[in-house]
């Protein structure tokens, strides 16, 4: 029974040093889907730039990525 009395003795004493939010927590949840919503717009804002800035590579080209013959080699 002591340490009942005491836990809540010290839940009483928390409650005075407790500290409170600045504001409601239903704007913690606005705040931070506005945030992702922008880090989404950045996104999308740089879609498909690799496409853009990656030199022309022609049919025949035998680029890296190129794998026509199998076990041909580098």
């Amino acid at each position: 029974m002591t340490s009942a009395a005491l836990i809540l003795a010290e839940g009483e004493h928390h409650s005075e040093h407790a500290m409170t939010l600045p504001f409601a927590d239903f704007w913690f949840g606005v705040i931070a889907l506005a945030a992702f919503m922008t880090l989404l717009a950045i996104t999308f804002a740089f879609r498909n730039t690799a496409a853009k800035l990656a030199p022309a590579q022609g049919a025949n080209d035998a680029s890296h990525g190129s794998h026509s013959a199998p076990g041909s080699g580098h």
